[in-house]
């Protein structure tokens, strides 16, 4: 099983989506709520088929990308973990 390391950038990435979802539902359970389904998605997912997603050379090198409800998850696999490098809207990109 592959371990999932959500790196500090990722984790700013779902603070600022947490914070989004607050704005426009002023509920924070409803944002807690929705960024732990997403990391349950990208944990299970990753550590049980860490290939999953599609290679992304073209973001960076040596990564790849995986989508969960109009978020991109970048990340890099090695050995024995991923490596969660960023998570953005499409629309919205910033590393």
């Amino acid at each position: 099983m592959t371990k999932i390391v959500f790196s500090k950038t990722a984790t700013k990435h779902l603070i600022s989506q947490a914070k989004y979802i607050f704005e426009q539902t002023q509920d924070a359970n409803k944002a807690d709520a929705y960024l732990e389904k997403m990391k349950l998605f990208i944990v299970e997912m990753l550590s049980h088929f860490p290939k999953s997603g599609r290679p992304s050379e073209d973001i960076a090198k040596n990564t790849r990308k995986l989508v969960y409800q109009g978020f991109s998850i970048i990340y890099r696999l090695s050995e024995y973990r991923a490596e969660i490098l960023a998570i953005y809207r499409e629309n919205k990109v910033s590393f």
